[in-house]
């Protein structure tokens, strides 16, 4: 009771919004399972920006779990957040529904969800440089003394510039020990750590756990471990060591793949212990890369020679040949002609839609798994969380603590 007091207490104490009056709502873009996400106009800045309105009773029943705690909303927690690679939320308040909803930058772009079941070409590409810039993103949001709790493909959105951003808050705690008490079981099934499915106590080790679970999918385009969708399947995640990222990518760095199955440990001890341990050997990798791509030597190729001068060279030959001919025995023309048709085998010429072999074999691979590029998707507005229909797209589990 002392914190529904507090909520209603605060929504007193806060002027209430008339959203329909204050922005043009132009579209959906978005809906998770506790928020609805419109593309708005805001009339008073005269920006296009993302109004995200959560639900009122499953807010409630979320913010029950930790009465007596003074929980910061996810309004308070979003508006203070202030990095490159977090959607950046510019107000928060109460509409006259009674619900919250925040205000935030629109950023038009695709869900890393579907960049994951698509595996086109940016995602080759770019899979590393997302790999780190999501690191950052927690490595940031650790630093700010927060734990996440729900970090997977669907709240992560890509702009068209291969931007990454984190986008939802919605079950983010203070990293303090009254917020790491065992009991209190949320985030999206496939991605949980052991210790929170088995309701132990919680640290920022369990954001770790899902970067790597996320960092390994966006890699192979499956889990560490068969797809599940209830809390019951992911218990293999205590009796099933997860398959080795290196079965099924053989050719993948092997720095790149120790650090991530690093991060999927079964205890939190054995994990990296801070974001920023496990980001360095993935920067460490980046960098090696980037330099072999700018060592690799140039490829001269011989251009073949223009029209004019084969035809030149063709008219002169012809010429010499009609002279030749008349000092020279038949037997000689015909050693003549032999001659000419083994110098014309040898001659290589590379033509216009020709790649060649040599290019061919010094071309440098993107992603550890190459895949003929698909077809790139329309572009889609921001914050709409595709959710795909492959095995991989994940119920958000919040069951009872």
């Amino acid at each position: 009771m002392n914190f529904l007091k507090r909520f209603f207490s605060k929504e007193s104490q806060t002027p209430h919004v008339n959203i329909k009056e204050r922005f043009e709502l132009i579209g959906r873009v978005g809906q998770g399972s506790m928020s609805k996400v419109w593309r708005a106009n805001d009339y008073i800045s005269g920006k296009m920006v993302a109004l995200k309105v959560l639900h009122k009773q499953k807010t409630l029943d979320l913010e029950s779990r930790f009465i007596g705690l003074n929980k910061p909303t996810e309004g308070e927690i979003a508006i203070h957040l202030n990095h490159p690679h977090i959607v950046k939320t510019t107000e928060h308040g109460i509409t006259t529904e009674n619900e919250q909803f925040l205000v935030m930058e629109f950023v038009e772009g695709y869900s890393l969800s579907f960049l994951v079941e698509s595996q086109n070409k940016d995602m080759r590409a770019n899979c590393l440089s997302y790999i780190i810039q999501l690191g950052e993103a927690i490595q940031y949001f650790h630093e700010e003394n927060w734990i996440h709790r729900d970090i997977c493909p669907r709240n992560i959105i890509v702009n068209n510039e291969h931007e990454l951003k984190l986008i939802d808050f919605g079950l983010v705690v203070p990293n303090t020990a009254p917020f790491q008490q065992p009991g209190n079981r949320t985030g999206t099934a496939a991605y949980m750590a052991p210790e929170l499915i088995k309701r132990q106590k919680t640290s920022q080790k369990i954001d770790i756990f899902s970067y790597s679970v996320t960092c390994y999918e966006m890699l192979t385009k499956r889990l560490p471990w068969d797809a599940a969708e209830t809390l019951d399947a992911v218990l293999q995640h205590i009796n099933t060591p997860p398959e080795d990222i290196q079965n099924i990518l053989p050719d993948v760095n092997t720095q790149l793949a120790e650090t991530i199955m690093r991060g999927l440990e079964l205890y939190p001890q054995d994990r990296w212990q801070t974001m920023a341990d496990m980001l360095q050997p993935l920067k460490d990798v980046y960098l090696t890369k980037q330099q072999n791509k700018e060592a690799l030597p140039e490829k001269n190729i011989k251009s073949p020679a223009s029209p004019q001068t084969i035809s030149t060279h063709k008219k002169t030959q012809t010429k010499s040949k009609k002279t030749h001919s008349k000092k020279k025995s038949h037997h000689k023309k015909q050693s003549q002609k032999s001659g000419k048709s083994t110098k014309k085998q040898d001659t290589y010429r590379l033509q216009p839609d020709q790649t060649s072999p040599e290019l061919k074999s010094s071309t440098d691979s993107t992603s550890p798994q190459e895949k003929p590029p698909l077809k790139t998707p329309p572009k889609t507005d921001h914050l709409k969380k595709k959710n795909p229909s492959s095995k991989n797209n994940r119920k958000n589990s919040d069951d009872n603590p």
